[in-house]
């Protein structure tokens, strides 16, 4: 704001502010624009690669099928399960037939070009399919197969293992990559392990289909065989000797709930890899996304945002030509008869009246203009009247002495013809006259309050024929200095008198009791005043309606200060704790309770009136 009112005119605030939101609408919709363009855009690249990466492992799914079909085959076929019982030459008829059989099925495999070597094995002799000659080998397998490293682990597996990854075919001098696969052969008739399968699986089974997989320059694809990971480049297969680190995991932003999603960390470069598992355990086919792509789609999102920005911009600039024009005209005519206004010429301008806004702004200067002088003669009049209102406020004191010059003579005269009620009551009636016309102070002393109480009883007393008692208790001196708000007690004794002994019809009592008394809630002591009358009482409805409404007999100027007029004055004045209660009875008496605090801080209302 300080800034903003360092500009000295309205037109460059107007600048100011149209350009600054404009500027900041601008730069709020392109980060929204390019924060929501980039996730859809990741996420658009993510689903397209899950996708793809879906048809490439239903391809190899179904390859791995076809040799666990030429595996379960091996394993549960009568024929190899006799030949495995019966450990037959070979040469023999059943060695022969079992071979026959063993070939058909293998020629009916779609996938028998990944499979260049089967081999069923007894202890002392085997039969071999492989798919050409180079394949062939003059080893005994029998012999040469139980002495591989992994023969034990594969063997004794309950599941097709291919922890021993990718590796030269152990059999031939050639290095043709192949994935080993040995599974049992149990006897025909019982579950004794007689012989195993051997089966070389290669590794085209999976190149094959990589080559003919679509991937962008920098965009790379894996393949994991149990802890061995493996990548496609340069089209070969090449194994990591570090697998990838992976930072954090993606996977609920995946397409299908088989995709797996990482960020990890290769080469010092980040990557998001988007994983899809295939039916063998442990196998897992996975591709990179191309961080070229993403860099180009964004490239191109930052020209459209960047074009978008500059024509906004050229908007709010021609919109702030219009508003310059429209406003800096009628601003400066305005201006210009405001000063004219503060140099004295209130003469009417027609030219500043235009049919808009600003327009009533200018017939309302020139009306004000047109008034000034009307309310300047009428301020010289108000102060005119002032002064003889005053004039005549000071002949309205004489009216006053006169009263009480004229009743101390009548108390005089009673005195010296003996007439000492006329004296006392005439005294009383001074004294309140006194007491009602002198300064109009809100907070007095108790002592005054109750010296003005005596005075009106005074007179109700003779009024009443002395059929009304009075008694005043006060338990502590100090009471008497502190300050209360003026006329509260007389209406309550007034009240008492009229409601309460008058309807009675015969003698009555009254009893001002002042004490202090300490609040249950806080060590704060209050002054606590009740009013006792032994009357005619009143029913609990009819106390509640008494502090509520103000609606007793107005015949004089004291009935005009009602019961419920001191309650709200109390309160006001003190706040809503203090104030009046009243506990009565019907036929027996009614005590009017007034509590204020002992230490009254003065409002500033109060003040002002002193």
């Amino acid at each position: 704001m300080k800034k903003l009112r360092s500009f000295g005119n309205i037109q460059k605030r107007i600048l100011f502010v149209t350009l600054s939101c404009i500027l900041g609408m601008c730069l709020i919709i392109s980060y929204t624009s390019y924060y929501i363009f980039q996730n859809y855009l990741l996420q658009s690249m993510m689903q397209s690669t899950e996708t793809s990466l879906l048809f490439l492992s239903d391809t190899l799914d179904n390859s791995l099928n076809d040799v666990c079909r030429m595996a379960q085959f091996c394993q549960n076929n009568s024929n190899i399960a006799s030949y495995i019982e019966n450990n037959p030459n070979p040469g023999s008829v059943l060695a022969v037939n079992t071979y026959d059989r063993m070939l058909e099925e293998y020629n009916s495999n779609a996938s028998k070009l990944y499979m260049p070597r089967v081999a069923v094995i007894t202890n002392e002799h085997f039969l071999q399919i492989c798919t050409n000659s180079t394949y062939s080998t003059t080893a005994d397998l029998a012999a040469e197969v139980p002495k591989l490293p992994y023969f034990d682990t594969l063997l004794s597996d309950s599941d097709y293992n291919f922890s021993v990854g990718i590796i030269a075919d152990p059999f031939l001098r050639t290095s043709r990559m192949v994935l080993p696969i040995i599974r049992p052969i149990t006897y025909k008739f019982n579950a004794v392990q007689g012989g195993y399968l051997f089966i070389e699986v290669s590794a085209d089974l999976f190149t094959s289909s990589f080559k003919h997989y679509s991937l962008a320059e920098d965009s790379y694809l894996y393949l994991t065989l149990c802890e061995h990971h493996y990548i496609w480049k340069d089209g070969a297969l090449t194994e990591l000797s570090a697998p990838y680190e992976i930072t954090d995991d993606l996977t609920d932003s995946a397409l299908t709930p088989q995709a797996l999603i990482y960020q990890v960390k290769a080469e010092d470069t980040e990557r998001i890899i988007i994983s899809t598992p295939l039916n063998m355990p442990g196998c897992y086919i996975s591709q990179s996304v191309s961080a070229s792509e993403l860099s180009g789609q964004r490239m191109l999102f930052m020209k459209m945002i960047g074009a978008t920005l500059i024509g906004i911009m050229a908007i709010g600039g021609l919109l702030m030509l219009i508003m310059n024009r429209t406003i800096h005209t009628p601003l400066t005519r305005l201006r210009d008869k405001i000063q004219r206004i503060a140099e004295g010429d209130f003469s009417r301008e027609p030219a500043i009246e235009w049919n808009h806004e600003l327009g009533e702004i200018g017939r309302g200067i020139n009306n004000l203009s047109e008034s000034v002088t009307l309310l300047m003669d009428k301020r010289i009049e108000d102060e005119k009247q002032k002064r003889d209102l005053e004039y005549r406020m000071l002949q309205s004191q004489i009216n006053p002495h006169f009263i009480y010059n004229t009743l101390n003579s009548i108390k005089w005269m009673a005195t010296i013809q003996g007439a000492n009620g006329i004296s006392e009551m005439t005294t009383a009636l001074s004294r309140l006259l006194k007491s009602i016309s002198k300064s109009k102070q809100l907070l007095i002393p108790i002592r005054e309050e109750l010296s003005f109480l005596k005075d009106y009883f005074t007179i109700q007393n003779y009024r009443y024929g002395g059929t009304i008692t009075f008694l005043l208790q006060v338990d502590d001196a100090s009471i008497y200095d502190k300050e209360i708000v003026r006329f509260t007690l007389q209406p309550l004794v007034e009240n008492a008198i009229f409601h309460g002994i008058e309807p009675k019809g015969g003698t009555g009592h009254i009893t001002v009791h002042a004490c202090y008394e300490t609040a249950a809630e806080a060590p704060v002591r209050n002054i606590r005043i009740d009013v006792t009358d032994d009357g005619v009482g009143m029913s609990p409805q009819k106390a509640a309606q008494i502090l509520l409404d103000n609606n007793d007999n107005k015949a004089d100027f004291f009935r005009e200060i009602g019961v419920s007029n001191v309650h709200k004055r109390l309160q006001y004045e003190f706040g809503e704790a203090y104030g009046i209660t009243i506990a009565s009875a019907v036929g027996e008496f009614t005590t009017m309770t007034i509590r204020i605090p002992e230490s009254q801080n003065l409002p500033i209302s109060a003040k002002e009136q002193d």
